[in-house]
């Protein structure tokens, strides 16, 4: 095997081992651990170790290792967000639903209607961002600054900070997506909140389940 596919299964197994929770934040990479792993030098090893300190995964201290960066948004942080934004969704809907709020459906379809163009058109960032647009207008009806803050501040961190295998995952799922929107914003327009609260966990628990696919 050439030196460069040892430095790419190098990188390719750390990546995979930080992203699916193995390596965690803060956790020191086993260089010789993985070496041995692999059967093969710690050389390539320390280049794949760069090439990822480059993509922001690690951090490499001297003459004290490399260690997982927070800076990523990884597959645990992708859970952790998503269940945030279940419960500040069903929050939301509680809200509209006790104060009485006026909730206009014509704004999310608008939104709804782009992120389609975005789907067939393949334009995936596009689709991504108009996602999170769409989640941060329905999460102002709270009336929160807070929960304003987290929102657009997990939406930054997904956009800037997480790898394209996650990033394409609301795309890739984007019919899905799309449908189970639409359905819970009928079922808003209709004010039959339960039926929208079960959708909004539905949805996580299929996203939690195809991040793990």
């Amino acid at each position: 095997m050439e030196k460069q596919n040892y430095e790419k299964k190098a990188y390719e197994t750390m990546k995979e081992k930080i992203l699916n929770g193995q390596l965690r934040t803060g956790d020191r990479v086993p260089e010789n651990t993985i070496a041995k792993e692999l059967g093969i030098s710690r050389t390539p090893v320390r280049r794949a170790l760069v090439m990822l300190e480059t993509e922001g995964f690690l951090t490499i201290e001297s003459n004290r290792g490399a260690f997982v960066c927070e800076s990523k948004v990884t597959v645990g942080k992708f859970i952790e967000m998503l269940e945030m934004l279940e419960v500040l969704t069903i929050k939301t809907m509680d809200k509209i639903e006790t104060k009485g709020i006026s909730f206009d459906p014509q704004h999310l379809y608008r939104r709804l209607s782009v992120m389609e163009g975005h789907l067939k058109t393949e334009n995936s960032n596009g689709f991504v961002e108009e996602g999170w647009q769409t989640v941060f207008d329905f999460i102002a009806y709270m009336g929160n600054s807070y929960a304003d803050i987290a929102v657009r501040k997990m939406g930054i961190d997904f956009l800037t900070k997480a790898p394209k295998e996650i990033i394409l995952i609301p795309f890739h799922n984007g019919a899905y997506l799309i449908e189970q929107f639409l359905r819970m914003n009928e079922l808003l327009r209709m004010k039959n909140f339960d039926k929208a609260e079960t959708i909004v966990r539905e949805l996580v628990n299929y996203f939690i389940i195809k991040t793990f696919r």
